[in-house]
């Protein structure tokens, strides 16, 4: 189903002040802290692929590759990120350190200063807050707003005992689907379908935490374009989990905040499959203000 904004909120509002409503941060929201979308973080990641290339010795170097990657990325992206993926464990395998590269994105990442979005989605009473952002904007801006409680609440998808604890004791918890900048190598960035499939076969512990979110919240994307593959990834994941059809009106619904004319007739088609509403806007600032709508609505209480 498609809402309007302002058929939307009222809906959004009482599920919230229930307790039920769940928030999925993708990248989008971090481009006004000058942090790239998806699309532009794959453009970040071949240029750092040829600062490691640029180091290596010729009998070593993968030059063909990035050339390759910068003039298909957008045609056959997986494709691309494989290879470069696999060409970077090769090159750790025979002994070469990379840690230079990963200092570079390190740093590219703790250089961003929390926006508006992030301040507003922590001051938001929402039961968790998913994001498959690697940067630690949000744990920023919890500081920043006064939730220093939330930092301890903080979990990648690899610490599954102490994010199992917190979601069995009711709390709140930050959850990194894809992990936290700090501790992500190079080879090691989820970009592609079978990367996050891997997290999921590798890690089930992670895949029913989350699905144990979705089974007893309502959850709204935000932040995610209607192509993204992170977004895709994760709603056929839990479709196939769960199983769940279109019509069962009292189970937990999604939804997805979507630029109007990013909306086409396969990406409702899709939606309606998988039981995602889509929301639409004109501007981008309009999402803003529906965020903060929510955020009026039920303020996250000041510890």
């Amino acid at each position: 189903m498609q809402y309007t904004m302002d058929e939307a909120l009222p809906i959004l509002k009482k599920v919230l002040s229930e307790g039920r409503l769940s928030i999925f941060a993708g990248s989008g929201i971090s481009v006004e802290s000058g942090l790239p979308a998806w699309d532009g973080f794959v453009d970040k990641y071949i240029e750092i692929c040829e600062k490691l290339n640029e180091s290596l010795d010729s009998c070593d170097q993968f030059t063909d590759i990035i050339n390759d990657a910068k003039i298909n990325k957008d045609k056959n992206l997986i494709s691309t990120i494989t290879a470069l993926k696999g060409k970077i464990k090769e090159v750790k395998m025979h002994g070469i350190n990379t840690d230079f590269c990963e200092d570079m994105l390190s740093e590219f990442f703790f250089s961003a200063k929390p926006c508006d979005y992030h301040e507003i989605i922590v001051s938001t009473n929402y039961k968790h807050i998913i994001t498959t952002n690697y940067d630690n904007l949000l744990e920023q801006a919890a500081s920043k707003e006064g939730y220093t409680s939330l930092l301890t609440k903080s979990y990648s998808y690899t610490e599954q005992q102490n994010l199992s604890m917190a979601i069995y004791s009711g709390k709140m918890a930050i959850i990194h689907a894809h992990g936290k900048i700090a501790n992500i190598k190079l080879d090691e960035f989820i970009l592609t379908e079978d990367d996050y499939l891997a997290i999921m076969k590798h890690n089930p512990g992670f895949r029913l935490i989350i699905n144990s979110v979705f089974l007893t919240n309502s959850v709204i994307f935000a932040g995610y374009g209607g192509s993204d593959p992170h977004f895709e990834d994760i709603v056929s994941d839990l479709n196939m989990t769960l199983n769940w059809n279109s019509k069962g009106r009292d189970l937990p619904r999604c939804y997805i905040m979507l630029k109007k004319d990013k909306v086409t007739p396969i990406r409702e088609f899709l939606s309606d499959k998988h039981r995602v509403d889509i929301i639409t806007f004109e501007e981008y600032s309009q999402m803003k203000d529906f965020l903060r709508e929510l955020e009026k609505c039920s303020p996250r209480p000041k510890p």
